[in-house]
């Protein structure tokens, strides 16, 4: 690697997680099993981050936006983290609400979804969304109507 000519590199492979072996380079020389796996973890979690920001990129077409000023860029950003931050929780798999079931199936592919489900949580939403001819108000205005009768009903129990 050219920028690293004065350091030393170690290739570390790693078998058992697929068909091929798994090759990194590290700056590390793995003299344990442990400190291999160390390496191996270190790399999952900057896999991670690196899934996250190509993430936002593709499916939110981040590096195509319409603003100019650096605060509504930032804005824009931060929108979009807070979006992929709730995506982040309801993809949690232990959690098994309808809403969560629905958008599942509505974002079903022909092989199975992978561990980084955002893309297929994405598209169901997006599939959900797009089928939606109310709009936002009708939802709200149906929720708020529903808790207004369970709380009628409460306070009836209640009496």
């Amino acid at each position: 690697m050219p920028a690293l000519k004065d350091k030393e590199l170690t290739l570390v492979i790693i078998r058992g997680l697929g068909k091929k072996p798994m090759l990194l380079i590290s700056n590390v020389k793995p003299k344990t099993k442990k400190l291999t796996l160390a390496i191996l973890k270190y790399y999952i979690k900057r896999w991670k981050i690196e899934e996250y920001f190509r993430f936002k990129k593709q499916k939110f077409d981040l590096e195509n936006f319409r603003v100019r000023s650096i605060k509504r860029i930032r804005n824009l950003d931060l929108i979009l983290s807070i979006t992929i931050g709730f995506l982040a929780l309801f993809s949690d798999k232990k959690r098994k609400t309808k809403l969560r079931i629905i958008v599942k199936k509505v974002s079903e592919r022909i092989y199975d979804i992978p561990e980084f489900d955002y893309y297929a949580l994405a598209d169901g939403i997006k599939e959900i969304l797009s089928k939606s001819y109310t709009g936002i108000a009708a939802f709200l205005k149906s929720y708020y109507k529903k808790q207004r009768s369970q709380n009628h009903l409460r306070l009836f129990l209640s009496l």
